[in-house]
């Protein structure tokens, strides 16, 4: 994870949850501010696609790592970690408002639903790193699945995340008043 951040207490749980309720492919992405890229580090209901994958290592390459502005796992990170002060592309100002961002998957006739996952409140920050955005979490669906069901994801995704940081923040602040 980013070096700003304290993980939720179960990221697992929710890439799993995420998965159960789409049945689509979920992943978790982080940035690496060095190099400007954003890294997949978790995935849930990837299995399902082994066979499509194994035909593409390029892709497979792609989605595991990319410049953050490649796609919707990116772009939602980047938009929420340029600064609110200064000029900000219009395409990450609509992504920032709208906190969901939607692209072409490098797997071609998939496309990316991804959300911000946001830093737990109370948790250290490194002195310059950004303190807000850590991560985005990400649904790997059929190209066909636009209007509606990409709605839906969106919601469903911003509702989860946020239900989970608010749970380990609660989790967290009563194991940490027991001790």
């Amino acid at each position: 994870m980013h070096p700003s951040a304290t993980p939720l207490l179960d990221t697992n749980l929710l890439l799993e949850d995420l998965h159960s309720r789409t049945e689509q492919a979920v992943l978790l992405h982080t940035h690496l501010p060095v190099t400007g890229e954003r890294l997949c580090i978790a995935a849930a209901g990837i299995h399902k696609l082994r066979r499509e994958l194994a035909h593409v290592p390029k892709v497979v390459d792609r989605l595991r790592r990319a410049p953050l502005d490649s796609d919707a796992a990116g772009l939602i990170m980047l938009a929420n970690l340029a600064g609110h002060n200064g000029p900000l592309r219009e395409d990450l100002r609509q992504i920032r408002i709208a906190q969901v961002a939607l692209t072409k998957s490098p797997l071609p006739g998939w496309i990316l639903v991804s959300v911000p996952l946001r830093r737990l409140p109370g948790a250290p920050v490194i002195p310059g790193a950004e303190p807000r955005v850590i991560a985005s979490v990400s649904i790997l669906a059929p190209a066909q699945a636009h209007g509606n069901h990409v709605v839906a994801y969106g919601r469903l995704m911003r509702n989860v995340t946020h239900a989970a940081t608010e749970s380990s923040v609660a989790i967290t602040r009563s194991r940490i008043a027991a001790a």
